[in-house]
């Protein structure tokens, strides 16, 4: 039985999300990128995913009722979805099949700098999903999204405050908060393909 990977903490969890940074900057090749992420991914137990999923039913249920319903599905599907596309895409073949480089190397690796930052930075919380293991997996799965599939980093659906939402216009991402990537340490936004809406 494997052990549970939201169990490593200290200098356990910073020497892993170190090793798993190196060896993911060192690739260009979208099969290679996909292969290793999908390999870490899998490493997470079915006991690490229920953590998961407690901490972040607990995070929800402290949102504003109206809003509640539809941010859980776009977490669950970012996190829990990605998480299953990702096994069923290993099991078909589908990784190892994937053809070319990433569209942008340069940004890709930024994107490695900032989980290793993202993820060693002081404790927000306790919860499962906010320990530095829980964001590492954060971050693998959205890099999945963002840089192997070329798909927004949060769902199209997920709501916003203020009645906005991520759309898809056209064949376009487009989301209300794009552009403030500032505003919000280690967003997504500056690696996601979505435009500002």
């Amino acid at each position: 039985m494997m052990a549970e990977r939201l169990r490593l903490s200290g200098l356990a969890a910073e020497d892993e999300i170190r090793r798993v940074v190196s060896d993911l900057i060192q690739s260009e090749a979208r099969s290679d990128i996909a292969g290793f992420i999908s390999t870490e991914v899998l490493r997470y137990t079915s006991h690490d995913l229920m953590h998961i999923a407690a901490a972040l039913r607990r995070e929800i249920n402290s949102l504003p009722e109206h809003y509640r319903e539809a941010y859980s599905k776009s977490a669950n599907e970012q996190i829990f979805g990605t998480y299953h596309r990702i096994l069923l895409m290993k099991r078909d073949g589908r990784i190892e099949e994937m053809k070319g480089s990433i569209p942008d190397p340069d940004l890709f690796r930024t994107f490695c700098r900032m989980i290793e930052e993202a993820c060693i930075s002081p404790e927000i919380s306790e919860d499962a999903h906010m320990t530095p293991m829980g964001r590492l997996l954060y971050f693998l799965l959205s890099g999945f999204l963002i840089f192997i599939l070329g798909e927004s980093g949060h769902p199209i659906g997920t709501p916003f405050p203020g009645g906005f939402k991520v759309e898809l216009k056209r064949g376009v991402i487009c989301c209300p908060v794009r552009e403030k990537e500032d505003d919000v340490p280690y967003a997504l936004c500056r690696f996601c393909p979505a435009i500002q809406s």
